[in-house]
């Protein structure tokens, strides 16, 4: 009989884990239809972008052997570069420029707000939820970012497409480390479409909502958006571990390494500054352009 209830209950949650990625799946064409509508090209091209990085990196890890040290530590070294640059480049510069105390202040709390979440996120284990840890701090982080995405794009319209480029550079990665915990935690992996759909939710309805903010509400916006972009590129950085992995959390970058440790240590710190550089080259180009 015990048996029989932990089966059921388990079906129950596999069926209402499809159920919701069906309705993230039509929120997210609902939302892109309404931003082609609305006129927001530049925002619907990044966010659509950001949905099918994280699904290929999914799809990687069903059919792929992807999941290896040295394709891990390419694969976050990358996509960390990435986004530490555009929040130090990108970001940071424009809460700076439009209040440099509260700009400053908003940074660090940022930075701790995403730490904050990070730690906060682990609290989901404790409940049997349709969701598991991983995919549920992944659309929390996914959320943050397009709620960022979508006020910055609402206020500012000619902002470069590389701030949103550059916010959802991670996504590939999380896509596959994403996938891997929600396999060992027994849920189909199409519950990952809802973190996918997530920034897509977020941006386009706040582009279209925001209104005209003071100079001081910019400068904190974008301080707060700095910070928590940096902590979550920060956190993904390339680490080497002999003990094990805690990389199938949310995607952060701890990669059991033995016995090639030395090797993947150049590795991890040549992928960061290639991701660092090729953010560098794309904002020279649009700079010409």
């Amino acid at each position: 009989m015990q048996t029989e209830t932990v089966q059921s209950r388990s079906t129950s949650r596999e069926r209402l884990a499809l159920g919701i990625s069906v309705l993230g799946l039509v929120a997210l064409i609902a939302v892109v239809a309404l931003g082609l509508a609305a006129g927001r090209t530049k925002l619907v091209g990044i966010v659509v972008f950001g949905f099918f990085a994280m699904m290929a990196g999914v799809l990687v890890s069903l059919l792929g052997e992807f999941a290896t040290p040295g394709r891990q530590v390419w694969a976050y070294g990358l996509a960390s570069g990435a986004m530490l640059t555009s929040a130090a480049a990108l970001i940071a510069p424009k809460a700076i420029g439009h209040h440099p105390d509260y700009g400053g202040f908003a940074i660090a709390f940022g930075y701790l707000i995403g730490y904050g979440a990070h730690e906060l996120g682990h609290l989901v284990t404790h409940y049997e939820l349709p969701i598991n840890a991983a995919a549920g701090e992944l659309t929390l982080h996914a959320l943050a970012a397009g709620s960022i995405m979508g006020v910055a794009y609402g206020a500012l319209p000619s902002l470069t497409p590389l701030f949103g480029y550059g916010i959802v550079a991670h996504k590939f990665p999380a896509g596959f480390t994403g996938s891997e915990a929600v396999e060992n935690s027994g849920l189909p992996v199409a519950i990952m479409v809802v973190p996918a759909a997530a920034v897509a939710i977020a941006a386009i309805p706040l582009s279209i909502l925001t209104p005209d903010l003071s100079p001081i509400v910019k400068a904190v916006f974008f301080g707060v958006s700095a910070g928590v972009f940096a902590h979550v590129g920060i956190d993904m950085l390339p680490e080497c571990s002999h003990v094990g992995s805690h990389s199938d959390s949310t995607g952060h970058g701890a990669v059991h390494c033995s016995p090639d440790a030395d090797r993947l240590r150049q590795y991890a710190v040549l992928s960061t500054l290639l991701g660092a550089a090729a953010i560098y080259v794309l904002w020279q180009v649009l700079a010409m352009g």
